[in-house]
């Protein structure tokens, strides 16, 4: 059974780039953020990974805690330790792409869009969160 709610990590989507995250978080980043800039319409999985990968830069560079299931980079209460864990990793030249990138995401033509707006309940809080992060990041 898979994870599904309007927080940032609270869809099984959202763990599906923790390998390459792991691997080299600042190229992940940044390619997640230029396709999405670049596409015509953003696919469900890109539209995720311009997410998490903001998410993680949001709390990197300003300590943004946020409840995460992924077991390595968490703390004993779920909380994400990414920015502890990569206190050394230079992204605040990413912060102007994540916000365009994040607003493709709540764009007419982005596929998770999409789909949230069907959910009239849950479409408010889950563009709140983008919102927020665009936000912090501007």
């Amino acid at each position: 059974m898979g994870a599904w709610d309007c927080g940032i990590f609270d869809d099984d989507t959202a763990y599906d780039f923790d390998g390459e995250i792991k691997n080299n978080a600042r190229v992940f980043f940044k390619s997640s953020f230029e396709n999405a800039i670049l596409s015509e319409y953003l696919e469900y999985e890109e539209g995720h990974a311009v997410i998490v990968s903001a998410a993680y830069i949001d709390n990197l560079v300003n300590g943004t805690e946020y409840r995460n299931d992924n077991e390595e980079l968490n703390d004993e209460s779920n909380v994400n330790v990414f920015g502890s864990l990569h206190k050394d990793l230079e992204v605040e030249d990413l912060k102007i792409i994540a916000v365009d990138a994040l607003k493709k995401v709540i764009d007419k033509n982005s596929e998770l869009n999409e789909l949230w707006t069907e959910n009239e309940e849950l479409y408010p809080k889950w563009k709140q969160n983008i919102l927020d992060i665009i936000h912090r990041l501007s």
